[in-house]
């Protein structure tokens, strides 16, 4: 990734990717976009050496990847929340981010830095940092796999059981304490299991109460539960972990934890 001189390749332009658009482009870096309709043509270029920044939402993955399968997979950087291995197997030397912002139209709010790791990500947390927005890159890959899993079990709360139960976050966290407890602990331990790393519930817990106090008033949503809630119940049976919370929310928005995730690149 040059400056300004050169480009990254953003492809998808959801909330997410607009946000960092806006962070490239205060930080004076190169930019095109890349729709649905336009820039396949450069995307798709295996002599063109720029990053491929993929902001698109975790169902569109799949064929993303597969239009960039020439592309060196140390140019891609991944920025879809979830446990993407759940459904994309082992993803190589990629570069991925944990994102700790939520944008919905005007609103904005930085929870914590979002993180950075692998080829690009020292390059990439310098240039969002740059740029007005929060990032720092982690050089050890098993401290970013612990901060996965406390991002993933964040994502399995806030979104799903809000959902089922039709309330928004700020009640679902004094409401449901015990159910809470419950599907944080699985979670972790489940997650914990199948990356090899040791992150405990009341980590989990922790994180999560200290990054939610600006977006209480969220809602949630049953959406990318394969990668998430659905990912996790597949952990916990591929590791003998029980995880009856998860089962149980999935279960009520009709999502069988039992069937096979959806198809990978």
């Amino acid at each position: 990734m040059n400056h300004s001189q050169g480009k990254t390749l953003l492809i998808g332009a959801g909330e997410v990717g607009r946000r960092l658009a806006g962070a490239l482009e205060r930080a004076g870096w190169g930019r095109v976009t890349v729709s649905r309709e336009s820039g396949w043509d450069v995307a798709e270029r295996a002599s063109d050496e720029a990053p491929r920044l993929i902001g698109v939402r975790e169902h569109d993955l799949a064929a993303v990847l597969e239009r960039l399968s020439q592309i060196p997979r140390e140019r891609l950087i991944l920025v879809q929340n979830g446990f993407l291995e759940a459904v994309h197997g082992d993803l190589g030397p990629v570069t991925r981010g944990l994102i700790w912002f939520t944008s919905k139209g005007d609103f904005f709010a930085e929870l914590t830095p979002s993180l950075f790791f692998g080829p690009l990500a020292v390059t990439l947390a310098s240039a969002l940092s740059s740029g007005a927005l929060r990032a720092a890159a982690i050089d050890e890959r098993e401290e970013f796999l612990r901060q996965m899993i406390l991002k993933g079990v964040w994502n399995a709360v806030v979104g799903l059981p809000l959902a089922v139960h039709g309330v928004d976050l700020g009640t679902y966290l004094e409401s449901h304490a015990e159910e809470l407890h419950a599907l944080t602990g699985e979670s972790a331990a489940a997650a914990s299991a199948h990356y090899g790393v040791s992150v405990s519930g009341e980590q989990a817990l922790a994180c999560l109460r200290e990054t939610t106090t600006p977006i209480h008033w969220v809602r949630g949503g049953a959406k990318a539960l394969a990668w998430r809630n659905g990912a996790l119940a597949r952990f916990g049976r591929a590791h003998g972990v029980a995880t009856p919370v998860n089962d149980r929310l999935l279960r009520a928005v009709g999502y069988d934890p039992d069937d096979p995730p959806p198809p990978g690149p």
